[in-house]
């Protein structure tokens, strides 16, 4: 290996893609009644296959599927378990001339793993197209989202919407844990558990809306705390685990704020994962000093560039970033990536179409290479 490529920071992605159009008129044909779903599914697994390969030519090491198949980010996972389904709305109004288009999380049951969750075949055939040319990452949200999902939504009264309060903690860590070993059992050694709680305990509106159902966000950190640890527990010594803290694209944790920093050090501290993916604004390069909390051998990805719009930042703003992370992370466990995954909520209005995302990654490798030539 030569210097440079030993002192280049890898460049990984949250997750998530931009459709390409051909997938979204598909999509369209679907909804309308003019494409059977054995011809859409057909054109979705055509897409995949030119995602990864493009991944691959990217540079990228580590691969997704893109959430293509993904509907909702966090919804199309948890349905996959025995215990939930979902209802859908699809009239009426609510003070709006628009109709109301909702899916509501339902249980029938205690939340059990399912040895049939579809998200299993899905992985499987991501193995299978990359064929050993790079790792393949499962994203799937982590269970303090589900958790969460289940307090705010009975307003701080778990019994309103779940048949066993009592064990609703537990029932979560079961279920994920079964579900992150069969992942392991089809060939994973990535699993990436996305959340955007943690870069929100502080934020006044989230801290506003946790009161309002008597939940104190100080305790719901340590809930949180010990739910992921007790989930990841006893894995595999080649199994990594991920923890984004990058779902949301609309909100990047306030890392200047000292309330929030407290619970965001909690979690670099005290979060038994193996990597952390976190973003940052590169406006304030300071702020990434926040990496020095990780204990020892922790992989460090810097989320430097915005995955939600469509302007190119500075490659020296970037290799400025890195240079600080570099000052707290190995090289050897430092990467950088956009602060989000690339299928945000309202592309058009910001802008972004299926190249930006490519662009970005390739802004990211040229400033991790200007980085590692820099240094020798």
């Amino acid at each position: 290996m030569s210097n440079t490529l030993a002192n280049m920071p890898r460049v990984e992605i949250v997750g998530s893609f931009l459709p390409p159009e051909e997938l979204e008129n598909a999509l369209n044909e679907k909804i309308h009644g003019n494409l059977s779903e054995e011809a859409y599914h057909a054109i979705e697994d055509k897409v995949i296959d030119s995602l990864i390969d493009r991944e691959i030519e990217s540079g990228l090491q580590i691969v997704t599927d893109g959430e293509m198949r993904r509907k909702s980010w966090a919804r199309d996972f948890w349905e996959g378990f025995n215990g939930m389904s979902r209802d859908r709305i699809d009239t009426g109004s609510v003070y709006q001339d628009e109709v109301v288009r909702h899916d509501l999380l339902r249980f029938d049951g205690r939340i059990e793993f399912n040895e049939a969750h579809p998200f299993f075949e899905k992985y499987s055939h991501m193995q299978e197209l990359t064929r050993g040319r790079a790792e393949v990452r499962q994203t799937i949200p982590s269970p303090g989202e589900l958790y969460m999902r289940i307090l705010l939504g009975s307003n701080g009264d778990i019994s309103k919407n779940y048949v066993s309060p009592e064990t609703l903690l537990d029932d979560i860590v079961d279920a994920y844990r079964k579900t992150i070993e069969e992942f392991y059992r089809r060939g994973c050694r990535h699993i990436q558990l996305d959340t955007g709680v943690w870069g929100r305990l502080s934020d006044p509106d989230f801290d506003r809306l946790l009161l309002l159902g008597g939940v104190d966000s100080d305790r719901v950190t340590l809930t949180l705390l010990d739910l992921i640890n007790r989930t990841i527990e006893n894995r595999p010594a080649d199994l990594e685990i991920i923890l984004s803290i990058a779902a949301d694209e609309r909100h990047i944790p306030r890392w200047f704020d000292e309330k929030e920093l407290t619970h965001l050090r909690l979690m670099l501290e005290k979060v038994d994962a193996d990597a952390f993916l976190l973003p940052f604004a590169i406006s304030s390069p300071q702020e990434i000093e926040a990496v020095r909390w990780l204990p020892a051998g922790k992989r460090a990805i810097i989320g430097v560039v915005d995955g939600s719009l469509p302007n190119l930042e500075n490659v020296d703003d970037i290799v400025e970033a890195i240079r600080v992370a570099a000052r707290y992370v190995p090289i050897g466990l430092l990467s950088v990536s956009p602060t989000c995954g690339f299928k945000v909520s309202d592309r058009e209005r910001q802008g972004l179409n299926y190249e930006t995302q490519w662009s970005k990654i390739a802004l990211l490798r040229q400033a991790a290479e200007k980085f590692a030539n820099e240094i020798g």
